[in-house]
């Protein structure tokens, strides 16, 4: 018997076809209790990573309050916001402190109280920068160091002028005034 070549071609085919069907489809393999402590492990690494190292990257702290160790304290302040949270950390380091940041052209009515004259002490001394540091040691148990800044056109990463000082006894709320300007005209 003669095959022709359209026959043989027409079985081969039939054979393949069968063996195709008779493929099984097997279950994607179950994933072992290990492997799913592993997979929800790394997830909750990879989350805690994120929620730690995003913060530290993208926010810089409005203020930084450092104890050195010769006692002194370093004071960074980046933005003039929340005053309050300040004058705690500058008192956890054995500062008392009244911070008031004020409206640009605002300052706060003088005198609050009964001034240390300048110099007879410097409250804080200047750094490189926004730094500066102040030595507990300089001031008496009933003196105060106060604060006065206000920001340059209502920004509050940027200081626009302020004092600094230490009052004896029992410091004013900030009543606030026009502030002064001298000699330069800011309109």
């Amino acid at each position: 018997m003669v095959v022709s070549f359209r026959d043989k071609l027409l079985q081969e085919l039939r054979a393949e076809a069968a063996t195709v069907v008779s493929w099984e489809s097997r279950p994607a393999p179950r994933p072992t209790t290990r492997r799913l402590v592993a997979a929800a492990g790394l997830a909750a690494a990879v989350v805690a990573v994120v929620m730690v190292a995003v913060p530290l990257v993208s926010e810089t702290p409005a203020f930084a309050v450092v104890r050195n160790p010769d006692g002194t304290v370093t004071v960074r302040i980046n933005e003039f916001v929340r005053p309050k949270e300040l004058e705690r950390r500058l008192r956890e380091e054995g500062v008392r402190a009244v911070i008031d940041y004020v409206p640009y052209g605002q300052t706060c009515r003088e005198p609050r109280g009964e001034i240390v004259p300048q110099p007879q002490r410097m409250p804080l001394r200047r750094l490189d920068g926004p730094d500066f540091w102040i030595d507990p040691k300089d001031f008496g148990p009933d003196e105060t160091l106060v604060v006065v800044m206000h920001s340059a056109d209502g920004d509050p990463a940027k200081s626009n002028g302020g004092s600094v000082g230490v009052i004896r006894g029992a410091v004013a709320p900030c009543e606030l005034v026009p502030a002064e300007f001298g000699g330069v005209d800011r309109e």
